[in-house]
């Protein structure tokens, strides 16, 4: 289907939502850009993030609500599957080793009742992460500087770590299939861990092989 011309003052506004949401560290608030507060327009810049394999998401944080863009799904998959931004084992460990600390076990405890991987505290630290015996410190600090590089960790209170904005451009399914890969580490002989590795084998994702998984824990 062939999209209709745009005024050239409804095109200029079109592409100021594109790239504000492809490019903002967080979210885009709605009032921010007409684009994305005329539903004609913002129905327009979804149409033109999907035809680059992307997608428009709404996310909430501190109450607030904005748009970010992230990957389609089976873009994300396909991409994944050829090894195109997919984060090293030591940097990936990092991440996993943050995010439990950050939101999985402050959800747990009931102190992060929030449906969002970002958080404000309590947060944790590379002396903290240090304790893990998988980690050298020659390893820690580069794979630290990486993922704040990507957004996916910032610094919070004191030089604390923090699970970061990039996080926000995961779709529900990536979100999802992240808590499930943080059982699968954690809790690897639990009933949820079976049931989700049998599902992931029986549903294999666009791009990848079925088959056992392997996980490695930190």
């Amino acid at each position: 289907m062939t999209e209709a011309p745009l005024s050239d003052h409804d095109e200029a506004q079109v592409q100021a939502a594109v790239a504000a949401v492809e490019t903002a560290d967080g979210l885009v608030p709605r009032e921010a850009f007409p684009a994305l507060q005329s539903d004609a327009l913002r129905a327009v810049v979804a149409r033109r993030l999907a035809a680059l394999g992307r997608v428009l998401l709404i996310r909430e944080h501190h109450g607030t609500k904005g748009f970010t863009s992230g990957y389609e799904d089976g873009v994300a998959e396909r991409l994944a599957a050829e090894g195109i931004g997919v984060l090293p084992p030591v940097d990936r460990a990092v991440l996993v080793l943050v995010l439990l600390r950050t939101v999985a076990a402050p959800r747990a405890r009931g102190v992060h009742g929030a449906a969002t991987w970002l958080t404000d505290g309590p947060g944790t630290s590379v002396e903290e992460l240090y304790a893990n015996p998988y980690f050298t410190y020659e390893q820690l600090r580069p794979a630290v500087r990486r993922l704040k590089a990507r957004r996916l960790l910032r610094e919070g209170f004191h030089r604390t770590l923090l699970p970061g904005p990039a996080l926000l451009r995961l779709t529900d399914a990536q979100s999802n299939r992240l808590w499930e890969d943080l059982v699968l580490v954690t809790r690897p002989d639990s009933m949820n861990a079976r049931a989700i590795r049998r599902r992931r084998q029986e549903q294999p994702h666009p791009g990848r092989r079925p088959g056992p998984l392997r996980e490695t824990a930190p």
